[in-house]
């Protein structure tokens, strides 16, 4: 079974000869820690990773570590994955239609519900307009 890590790196078309090189730690060491769960690793791996391949460390583990995904609502907090929604009737508006999504595969995070309440809370002229093509000025 490939790891992630291995993906990860043929993904970006580097070896660890390559992260060895960028990051000045051994091809042994490296082979050690990438054999291992990224959670066992120290930030120097991490970041000799994210040195071969250019990126923000951040985003290399984003990318190589996996977390499963849960759906965290606090109804009595009115939290919708940890963003707190003042209005109670917003707040079931946008756990309803956030939730159906989720039922059908979406994982969103809590940036994705700060946007959902955006976009719930802001005009959106585009999004008016589109509609009066779609479906015709009604009066």
């Amino acid at each position: 079974m490939i790891s992630e890590v291995e993906k990860y790196m043929k993904s970006k078309g580097i070896s660890i000869s390559d992260v060895s090189k960028a990051s000045g730690i051994s091809v042994s060491t490296l082979s050690n820690a990438f054999n291992k769960p990224v959670t066992t690793w120290s930030i120097r791996i991490l970041n000799g990773l994210a040195a071969a391949t250019f990126d923000d460390p951040a985003k290399v583990l984003a990318e190589i570590q996996t977390r499963p995904f849960k759906y965290v609502v606090d109804e009595e907090k009115q939290t919708i994955q940890g963003f707190h929604i003042e209005d109670p009737q917003l707040f079931w508006k946008i756990e309803s239609a956030v939730h159906s999504s989720v039922m059908e595969g979406w994982q969103p995070t809590k940036a994705d519900i700060m946007d959902a309440y955006r976009v719930a809370t802001e005009y959106q002229p585009k999004i008016e307009s589109d509609f009066k093509r779609i479906f015709g000025e009604k009066s």
